[in-house]
């Protein structure tokens, strides 16, 4: 196994951080909102940076998983808000699972950095039970009726439009799980923002779609391919998400480092001390570990292959260690860790909503034990009857 990074991957590297630098986006975050500007994205875009993980027949650069894995870490040594500046991000499901001309209409805006695409999955009363969803499209002629709502969801101002989860045959669970395109400035679409903890960068709330009508054409794939749809996207974007944060733990381990060799105390270095060292010495090697299992995650469906275990592990373990990590370097900092100066209170409190957005940590490792003990102990974890088990789970 080949751990050096390829000449093409260093290319990138390296572009991305120069782009980041020089736009100053660490700063830019640490404003009072905490929020990406939007010329940031628009300047992104200019540069070829969205449509990175695009197919080049659309436009993009084609790069695979894997690489992108490591320019999401390096963006997130930026903050976890930089999740939006390179690659296509939900927009990846146009462009992967759209028609020829959902792609002509979405993926230039996309690419040029003039449109945000977000996703539409939990409700206020279901959340990581994708089968439980209760927003309805009902079909009539060439045109579908959306009504629900959603809810817990980031992009809810800045997104054009949202890949929007809802049930197209009543009481199917997943199986009747449809994707569809949704224009936010539809009249019938109701938007309200919540105030998050953290991951600031974009609003955060949800909406209503009161009878929203949808063409038929933006139907993403065929009806009951959501939930394919859903585990093939988010297999890939929930370990770029624990990626980043390894990025924003590394930024913080190397803050730390700094601080502990300059500040005096007893006589000389903090860094001297065991208690210091320690925290370190653990920060680097988890870290490195976390980054390793994510890399391998992204690695399997390069080869075109499921994720699911290698990829609940990724998030689940990149974002706790990035977690422990920070708090760790905080730690060291002392009183100053804890002022928003450092920027180390901001990098915790968006990795610890990363330990609930696209997979909980809980659910993840539900995941991994369906995948480890088989899919009849972990519907029975559910509580899901023995007849109906083996129709449902084929679906997942």
């Amino acid at each position: 196994m080949d751990f050096n990074h390829t000449k093409e991957q260093m290319m990138w590297i390296q572009k991305v951080r120069d782009f980041m630098t020089s736009h100053d986006v660490e700063n830019a975050l640490k404003s009072e909102s905490e929020q990406l500007p939007w010329h940031i994205r628009q300047a992104a875009g200019s540069h070829d940076l969205i449509g990175l993980d695009v197919p080049q027949a659309y436009g993009g650069q084609g790069l695979n998983a894997a690489t992108m894995g490591l320019l999401y870490e390096e963006i997130g040594k930026f903050g976890v808000n930089t999740r939006e500046v390179v690659g296509a991000g939900h927009g990846g499901m146009i462009a992967k699972f759209g028609t020829h001309e959902q792609k002509l209409r979405y993926l230039p805006d996309l690419l040029s950095g003039d449109l945000l695409v977000g996703v539409g999955l939990t409700e206020p009363n279901t959340g990581s039970d994708l089968a439980a969803t209760e927003t309805f499209a009902r079909k009539e002629g060439n045109h579908y009726i959306l009504s629900g709502g959603k809810e817990w969801v980031s992009r809810v101002e800045e997104a054009g439009v949202f890949v929007v989860f809802a049930q197209t045959k009543k009481g199917s669970g997943a199986k009747g799980l449809t994707a569809f395109l949704v224009d936010m400035d539809d009249p019938g679409v109701e938007k309200y923002e919540l105030e998050p903890m953290g991951m600031k960068g974009w609003s955060y709330g949800g909406f209503r779609l009161h009878d929203v009508v949808v063409p038929a054409a933006n139907r993403l794939g065929e009806e009951g391919e959501g939930f394919k749809i859903f585990n093939r996207h988010f297999g890939y974007w929930r370990v770029l998400m624990g990626i980043i944060c390894i990025g924003a733990a590394r930024r913080a381990t190397e803050q730390a480092v700094t601080y502990a060799k300059e500040r005096m105390a007893f006589g000389g270095p903090i860094a001297r001390f065991q208690s210091v060292m320690h925290k370190i010495a653990e920060s680097a090697t988890t870290l490195e570990t976390a980054s390793l299992l994510s890399l391998k995650a992204l690695h399997v469906l390069d080869q075109g292959k499921s994720n699911t275990m290698e990829g609940s592990m990724a998030k689940w373990y990149a974002t706790t260690t990035a977690y422990k990590a920070i708090d760790d370097m905080l730690q060291i900092h002392g009183a100053r860790g804890y002022i928003k100066e450092y920027g180390l209170e901001q990098k915790l409190r968006d990795v610890r909503g990363l330990m609930i957005a696209d997979g909980a940590t809980d659910t993840l490792k539900s995941l991994i034990g369906r995948e480890i003990l088989g899919k009849d102990v972990y519907d029975a974890m559910l509580g899901r009857p023995a007849e109906t088990r083996h129709p449902v789970a084929a679906a997942t």
